[in-house]
């Protein structure tokens, strides 16, 4: 192998890692707005607050 082909090779390779991180982050940006979205109006402090009350 030349060193072109070695460089390339390593190229492909950090860009498809790249790609694929990317996919991976929209994917989990999705999940948090569906789930922000379910949880309108929910405050967290005062659930908690319940539950330390009841012990």
């Amino acid at each position: 192998m030349n060193t072109a082909s070695i460089v390339e090779k390593k190229l492909e390779i950090i860009v498809g890692a790249r790609l694929r991180d990317r996919e991976r982050i929209e994917h989990a940006i999705s999940i948090q707005d569906r789930l922000r979205n379910k949880s309108e109006g929910w405050d967290g402090a005062k659930e908690v607050r319940k539950w330390r009350d009841l012990l």
